[in-house]
């Protein structure tokens, strides 16, 4: 078969190479046919030597697949079930797996689809352990399911880490695909007002966030974001900021943007430090929180929300592509011409 391969370390060294199926699996894994795979941020990353991995490795993680074959101990789960997970493969016995923590899991066993000590899902097959599965909702198609990742990720930080209250003003920094997930899930919980931030060449991303259920959109390098803001807030402030952009100047905006005693939800990796004045925080009384990857209930509720409409993968997708094509999809992820790309093997 074939497959999207990161042979060596190194800049580039992304090959789409003939591979052998898998053929095997253990008692407590299935196989799967991988229907599409969403390139993310982390994969260009890795492009690029500017994230951690270990080579070779079959890159993709942001998945659906059809089961095709099931271990001897596995349970509850049929051929043909649609399924989708996170990347990581958690230890499950460390402080932090023990604690509900999975996603912060320390253990040196622990694996990642397409990352480091699994392959990923940019290949027809790939073998994966039943207990990290979600079964996809029969209402979600094979396109959806594979945008469930970054969603999850969205519920986590918007859901379960930053908790928006019924009627917040909701600041969202960065129309990319985190960005835009984060406005539907906030949306969905109630917020009374979303304003979605971008910048110059964000001009399409910010039309999607409109069509969305964005109340106002704002170009920062045509308009000063902290004004508007304020005359939608009596100068108050917003009451919860997400940065999803991961530009160090919108790390420092946040500030401005939200009101005192509110919330910033950091989700954007900058991949550099940021000079922040952490007076501010005392000044007015913050809550920053940090939100990184997803726990179990994380997907339980992102899968519900695609099911049920109010999260919709389908405006994200802007392109799909053969594994062949996956420098141009590459290409276009990282040139923002695109939102979300799925590779179709």
């Amino acid at each position: 078969m074939k497959a999207v391969v990161k042979t060596k370390r190194g800049v580039g060294n992304i090959e789409l190479l003939e591979v052998e199926e898998p053929d095997k699996i253990g008692p407590d894994e299935l196989l799967l046919e991988i229907k599409a795979t969403g390139i993310c941020g982390t994969d260009i990353h890795i492009w690029h030597d500017q994230s951690v991995y270990v080579p070779p490795v079959i890159l993709g993680h942001e998945y659906s697949g059809v089961v095709t074959q099931i271990g001897e101990k596995v349970e509850n789960v049929n051929i043909g079930d649609l399924v989708t997970s996170p990347a990581t493969v958690n230890c499950g016995v460390c402080y932090f797996c023990k604690t509900g923590h999975t996603n912060r899991c320390i253990s040196a066993k622990k694996r990642i689809l397409g990352v480091m000590g699994a392959n990923g899902a940019f290949a027809k097959y790939m073998v994966v352990p039943a207990r990290i599965i979600h079964k996809v909702p029969i209402e979600v198609n094979f396109e959806d399911a594979a945008v469930s990742e970054p969603t999850a990720c969205a519920v986590h930080a918007a859901a379960e880490m930053g908790k928006i209250d019924l009627g917040d003003i909701v600041v969202i920094q960065g129309p990319g695909p985190m960005g835009l997930l984060t406005l539907q899930v906030v949306k969905a919980q109630g917020a009374n007002q979303t304003i979605v931030t971008g910048i110059s060449g964000d001009e399409e991303r910010l039309k999607i966030a409109k069509e969305l259920g964005a109340d106002v959109t704002v170009n920062i390098e045509e308009e000063d974001p902290v004004e508007i803001v304020g005359s939608l807030t009596n100068d108050l402030g917003a009451d919860v900021v997400f940065e999803a952009s991961g530009a160090v100047a919108a790390r420092r905006q946040a500030f401005d943007l939200v009101k005192r005693t509110g919330k910033i939800i950091y989700i954007g990796i900058t991949g550099k430090p940021s000079e922040i004045d952490l007076d501010q925080i005392v000044e007015k009384e913050l809550k920053i929180i940090g939100s990184w990857g997803t726990v179990w209930t994380s997907w339980r509720k992102a899968l519900k929300l695609i099911a049920s409409g109010k999260v919709k993968g389908a405006p994200l997708v802007t392109s799909k592509m053969s594994l062949e094509e996956w420098e141009k999809g590459f290409q276009m992820m990282e040139e923002k011409k695109a939102i979300k790309v799925l590779l179709i093997p």
